[in-house]
């Protein structure tokens, strides 16, 4: 199986899952999205882009990006969908797609603690926001999604899920939750269209790249080119991992009908140490396991995962692929991803 055809079985198992009344209040609906062209906003665009194909939505949707260029040049096919156009820009100072539009998803933040020092990342975070609220107000936007991280809870321990009304840990201790904090914050002021929060949490899935940080995704690029897999530390924190079909369906479900105001956990609850993690993609790739126990302590605690009653009880999210299946998926996705890159080479 190829690559593409992974990504259109979970697509398609999207579609499926999603409720009637989210496609009912996306039809003939603008959409402008910031960070579309990085992990989540590629799976954004997959189910937008499928589900205007298959219900004929009439949708469009403008994707900010910094290289038009280098999207089409590595994504050609969701490039050439007919609801999709490419706006040049940096997130902090683009111009002003002309026209009218109804919705809008900021998700344009690194997604790793990496790469930047705090006062750039923070203010980076910051100007984002008010950059897209101002095109948002300009453009006569109802509804704005921002895409925040459950890393604004901070350390967390005692294996108790963090809840949406879980008090943040002070002080920030890293620059990358100083930004996400700083970015909700803004978006708790007073703005003319309907702002709803969702927090994303751990995810293993396609398009997850290990220089992002994840332990899901090192190990699964790891295990797909038959190295062993190496766990630095001792493996004791506890993580949990969304498959990203059932991510993007959180978020199209949250956009179109989260009240203003409000935030969301978006995640799993299904809780497994670094160790066992480990150990599962081990042994679904058939490579070893070695977990060296040096000392390494993590960005967000010992224990990171969500509370996701409150999607549930409003909405009836759920997620549908386990974290098993979740780990082959992906395997099976990275590996034929890398024979592709080794046939075109």
């Amino acid at each position: 199986m190829q690559a593409a055809d992974i990504i259109a079985e979970d697509v398609h198992a999207l579609l499926a899952a999603t409720r009637a009344d989210v496609w009912s209040a996306l039809r003939g609906q603008r959409l402008f999205i910031t960070g579309g062209t990085g992990f989540v906003g590629k799976w954004l665009l997959e189910a937008l882009a499928a589900a205007d194909a298959v219900m004929d939505l009439g949708l469009r949707v403008t994707v900010l990006t910094r290289d038009a260029s280098a999207f089409r040049l590595r994504h050609p096919r969701l490039a050439a969908a007919r609801l999709l156009q490419l706006h040049e820009g940096d997130v902090a100072s683009f111009a002003f797609p002309a026209g009218a539009f109804d919705l809008v998803v900021h998700a344009a933040l690194p997604a790793s603690t990496h790469a930047q020092d705090a006062a750039t990342l923070v203010e980076t975070a910051r100007a984002g926001v008010q950059r897209v609220g101002a095109f948002a107000t300009q453009a006569g936007v109802q509804r704005l999604l921002h895409v925040s991280s459950g890393a604004v809870y901070g350390p967390a321990g005692g294996g108790i899920p963090l809840r949406e009304d879980t008090a943040w840990a002070q002080p920030a201790p890293n620059a990358y939750t100083e930004a996400k904090r700083a970015a909700e914050t803004l978006c708790a002021g007073s703005w003319p269209f309907e702002v709803a929060i969702a927090r994303l949490f751990a995810f293993a899935g396609p398009w997850l790249e290990p220089s992002g940080g994840s332990a899901a995704a090192q190990f699964i690029a790891d295990a797909a080119a038959g190295r062993d897999i190496v766990v630095q530390g001792t493996g004791e924190a506890v993580r949990s991992f969304q498959y990203p079909s059932d991510m993007a369906r959180w978020l199209l479900t949250l956009l179109v009908l989260a009240p203003g105001g409000s935030t969301f956990n978006v995640g799993s609850e299904e809780a497994v140490s670094i160790r066992e993690l480990a150990g599962r993609v081990a042994s679904a790739a058939g490579v070893g396991c070695h977990v060296l126990g040096q000392p390494a302590p993590g960005l967000a605690g010992n224990f990171y995962v969500p509370a996701t009653a409150l999607a549930r009880e409003q909405f009836g999210l759920v997620n549908t692929v386990p974290l098993d299946a979740a780990l082959h998926r992906t395997l099976a996705w990275r590996s034929a991803s890398q024979r592709f890159q080794e046939t075109v080479a």
